[in-house]
């Protein structure tokens, strides 16, 4: 079986672009200090990348791989629906080849960038459809929201071999984020509510049998929004954080419509 991966290109550009960089700091006349930038050449940039992704394949014994890219961060669907997304990142200090290298890898590889859409999504997308790409796909990303999507994981930080993330993990763990939220990209989950306060809410939910264990996600969910009510907060407010969770399946988008599918509990 031919096996693809499909890489997360955000996380691998900005590792390259922040290691082809240096900033050094001194003190000037006055006891002011002074930060100087050094910038390496694009001809000592881009083989960086290709080194990195051929690592990437060696390691995973993969066949081939497709790159894949955010929209601008301002044009994303989660900003649509709260314009607060993200809000808290300072993107004056993103490093000074972060869009050529981009650029590179969308250039010299196979890839999506789709209007609306993160990486993350289309990731999901890619690996949860089943005639796009044949065989077995491999979403390589250290991006911890991956683990909401079913299929194989493998997070080169961590991991030695990918993973096979099962649909009641990857359920388990998208309402685990609406539950606890996240601070990165800017949405708060429910407030008062951390991973320890989580766990026992969704793990009443968890049911394992000697031959399986599956996650109901219908029963969750009623013990979120009621979680939520606690807090003051209605079931609106608890989908809102779902659906900002909620990394794209292939079923969470509009293939004619070419557009997001926005969550709803089942």
């Amino acid at each position: 079986m031919r096996t693809t991966l499909l890489i997360d290109a955000d996380i691998v550009a900005f590792k390259v672009a922040s290691i082809s960089q240096k900033t050094f700091k001194f003190e000037g006349e006055n006891g002011e200090v002074i930060e100087a930038l050094t910038v390496d050449e694009w001809d000592e940039v881009y083989p960086r990348v290709d080194v990195l992704l051929a690592e990437y394949m060696e390691t995973t014994k993969a066949d081939d791989l497709i790159i894949c890219l955010s929209c601008p961060t301002e044009e994303g669907w989660r900003i649509g629906i709260y314009p607060e997304y993200k809000a808290n990142r300072d993107y004056s200090k993103r490093p000074v080849h972060l869009s050529a290298v981009k650029d590179y890898m969308a250039e010299k590889y196979r890839s999506y960038r789709k209007p609306t859409m993160e990486a993350d999504d289309i990731m999901g997308i890619l690996s949860t459809h089943p005639k796009l790409v044949p065989g077995k796909r491999i979403i390589v990303s250290e991006d911890k929201d991956m683990q909401t999507i079913p299929g194989w994981l493998w997070n080169p930080a961590k991991d030695t071999k990918p993973r096979l993330i099962d649909e009641h993990h990857a359920n388990y763990f998208h309402l685990y984020q609406a539950l606890i939220g996240d601070t990165t990209d800017g949405y708060k989950g429910c407030p008062g509510i951390g991973p320890k306060k989580a766990e026992p809410i969704l793990e009443a939910h968890c049911h394992e049998t000697k031959h399986d264990s599956r996650f109901d996600v219908e029963g969750a969910w009623e013990s979120i929004v009621a979680t939520y009510a606690k807090k003051g907060l209605t079931e609106e407010d608890a989908l809102l954080q779902a659906r900002l969770a909620r990394i794209c399946r292939a079923s969470d988008y509009d293939f004619k419509k070419q557009e997001v599918i926005l969550w709803k509990p089942q």
